[in-house]
């Protein structure tokens, strides 16, 4: 387990209709940008849907991350969002992140999933403790669920990022404790949970 990897940014770009390929095209260039990256630890491009796509990474200190805010790609982004992003507003579209827990392994990295949680009021702390539980999980019983991040974002808000190197990989997650448990857990500890803040995401590139 990597515990360097302590911040990141959790990055949802919505695609204007006819400007998909072109948002898609520009975050596979990405890669070769991060990779040059010293303080970029891990960077993830993904795309959740036909026009919505998103980027994950993580930095070992805020140095790291303000030099990627301040980078490249992200300055191409706030160019070029009138004419390829909808909403795209530097606030909202760009949030700050914790990493709570993590498992990295080796493998590919093709697919993924994206979970987003709301803790209940004053229930942070049983959020956490699950979160905490599902990383031994992942850690000790899914070789094939290749990251694994749990991220605070703010005023309760969650995520779950994952990827995994095939297809029954990612179905073995779906299908076993971590989901259950997330499931069984809903009405004690999480506001507004739906089956479908569960995305299943195409990973476009990685670091």
């Amino acid at each position: 387990m990597n515990k360097e990897e302590k911040l990141g940014l959790l990055v949802k770009l919505k695609a204007k209709k006819g400007k998909e390929k072109k948002v898609k095209d520009f975050l596979i260039s990405g890669l070769e940008t991060v990779t040059n990256e010293q303080g970029t630890v891990s960077w993830f491009a993904y795309q959740e849907d036909a026009q919505t796509f998103g980027i994950y990474d993580t930095f070992t200190n805020e140095d790291g991350r303000n030099a990627h805010l301040n980078g490249e790609i992200a300055k191409y982004l706030i160019e070029n969002a009138d004419e390829l992003l909808e909403d795209f507003n530097v606030t909202n579209s760009i949030k700050k992140t914790e990493i709570l827990a993590l498992d990295i392994k080796k493998g590919n990295q093709d697919i993924g999933l994206l979970v987003r949680l709301k803790a209940k009021k004053g229930k942070e702390k049983d959020v956490e403790s699950f979160l905490d539980f599902a990383q031994k999980i992942v850690h000790n019983k899914e070789p094939k669920t290749v990251s694994w991040y749990a991220i605070k974002l703010d005023d309760g808000n969650y995520c779950i990022f994952d990827t995994s190197c095939d297809e029954e990989g990612r179905n073995t997650h779906l299908n076993g404790e971590v989901a259950a448990t997330l499931i069984e857990k809903v009405p004690e500890i999480f506001e507004g949970f739906d089956i479908t803040d569960i995305k299943k995401i195409d990973i476009l590139a990685s670091k």
